[in-house]
């Protein structure tokens, strides 16, 4: 499915009412989730007494209420209530072997075993670990490891307006980069501003801005506004890991338009790195960034894994040490490149290259996408599914594409993020997990078989709308 079908397909469901589930079936999906899932209630209900809202993470947040896990193996995820859920969650992504590789776990074990997960001084596997790296993004001349894709990202405009000297960093409507405070601006519908800025002064923005998703006009005009930018930072994919698609071409127009005003491009690799390609987005849509941003998926899911990684006189900015003289972009953190973490990203990246688990994943989202397609049009439904790589997008409400400009389709983000949070619970129902009602992340072991399987669970959702 190409670029403009997608946007046209977008538009199509924005414009349109929004499609429900009928309501005794929408009572009957409830209704069995609090049945099937009573145990993972009163552990919802005994962890609101401690933490706030219950849930810590926000891919947890499943309506009507978080799930508790037992136990995840291969593509599957055993709740406490002994409901086995086929996983296309894979913890956001980062799972593309399966849960607990085994090949992965006994090498991680042994780090365990030898020298702890962390003792606060270099191990080897930091070395080894970045060179891995290195191998799959020619860009990454140097690399810094660090514990999560929001401290990457920090890092990374840090890193930038100390090299270059300029103040203004722009990002993508839409596109997500943790939730640091300067990051946590324009995110999931493009165009939201401060929306969910709370508990940030708004001081804090003042060098930031966003320009709409694809619009390389918006772009260059924003560079004669600032003039002084230090950055632009992408999601390869487009917003939301895709969810707002981008445009081809758009990602080398934006390198282009860096190049030109001596400014650095960020490639935000958390989701793309190795799922997407072997060499994230920059090498499927074929630009180079100077800098580029890793999380968890470079090492599996496992802890404290993540990256900044790019040119080396970009880099050389956060030289280890205590500082003293040249400007320097201070980062720290006793976790980061801990043995555990290095030898989890050293071996993940090496056995998915040995697997071919980036081809094999993207492969079987293909046939995912496209035979969710075929369910769709069976039931006569605007709804539709693409793929990039291994991650599956399927649009059923677009709370994403909504236009916050419009008076007509402002007032429905609410009601469409409802029904996503329903089909999320639609698809627990059929005892499949998804990334809130919208996405699935495919790994080695989602067989045909498992597809097939997969395919019969959407063809009933589908069933009970109206």
């Amino acid at each position: 499915m190409d670029y403009e079908e997608k946007v046209t397909k977008i538009e199509n469901i924005v414009s349109q009412p929004l499609k429900r589930f009928k309501p005794e079936e929408l009572k009957g999906i409830i209704e069995r989730y609090e049945k099937n899932h009573s145990k993972s209630k009163q552990a919802f209900e005994r962890a609101r007494k401690v933490i706030p809202g219950g849930v810590e993470h926000n891919l947890a947040f499943n309506y009507p209420f978080p799930l508790t896990s037992k136990r995840v193996y291969d593509c599957w995820m055993e709740t406490v209530d002994n409901v086995t859920l086929l996983d296309y969650l894979m913890c956001g992504g980062p799972i593309i072997l399966g849960h607990n590789y085994k090949p992965l776990t006994e090498k991680v074990l042994e780090v365990i075993k030898e020298s702890a997960p962390c003792h606060g001084i270099t191990s080897e596997y930091e070395y080894l670990a970045a060179e891995q790296l290195q191998k799959h993004f020619p860009s990454c001349e140097k690399v810094r490891w660090l514990q999560s894709g929001t401290e990457a990202d920090m890092l990374a405009i840090r890193v930038a307006r100390v090299f270059t000297g300029k103040k203004y960093v722009i990002k993508i409507g839409g596109s997500y980069h943790g939730w640091s405070d300067q990051l946590l601006y324009d995110l999931h519908i493009p165009g939201t501003g401060r929306m969910e800025s709370h508990g940030i002064p708004r001081d804090i923005y003042k060098y930031i801005d966003s320009v709409p998703p694809n619009d390389i006009e918006a772009l260059r005009q924003m560079f004669k506004e600032k003039r002084k930018v230090a950055a632009v930072i992408i999601e390869p994919m487009g917003g939301e890991s895709g969810a707002i698609p981008v445009r081809p071409g758009y990602n080398k127009e934006v390198e282009e338009l860096c190049r030109e005003n001596e400014t650095l491009l960020i490639s935000d690799e958390v989701v793309c790195a190795f799922r997407l390609d072997m060499g994230g987005g920059q090498a499927y849509f074929g630009y180079t960034p100077d800098l580029s941003v890793f999380g968890k998926i470079v090492g599996h899911g496992y802890p404290s894994a993540a990256a900044l990684a790019g040119r080396s006189d970009v880099m050389a900015t956060v030289a280890a040490g205590v500082g003293g003289g040249a400007k320097r972009a201070y980062c720290g953190g006793t976790l980061a490149a801990n043995p555990l973490t290095c030898a989890a990203a050293y071996w993940a990246i090496k056995f998915v290259e040995e697997t071919n688990a980036t081809e094999i994943a993207g492969k079987a989202a293909t046939k995912l996408s496209i035979r969710m397609n075929e369910i769709f049009e069976k039931y006569n439904l605007p709804w539709f599914s693409y793929n990039f790589g291994g991650t599956v997008h399927f649009h059923t409400s677009c709370v994403f594409g909504i236009d916050i400009t419009d008076p007509k389709q402002a007032p429905q983000v609410k009601e469409r993020k409802e029904f996503m949070e329903q089909m999320g619970a639609a698809l627990v129902d059929q005892e499949i997990i998804s990334v809130s009602g919208s996405r699935f992340y495919t790994c080695i072991l989602h067989s045909d078989d498992i597809i097939n399987h997969t395919i019969q669970k959407v063809d009933a959702i589908c069933q009970k709308i109206e």
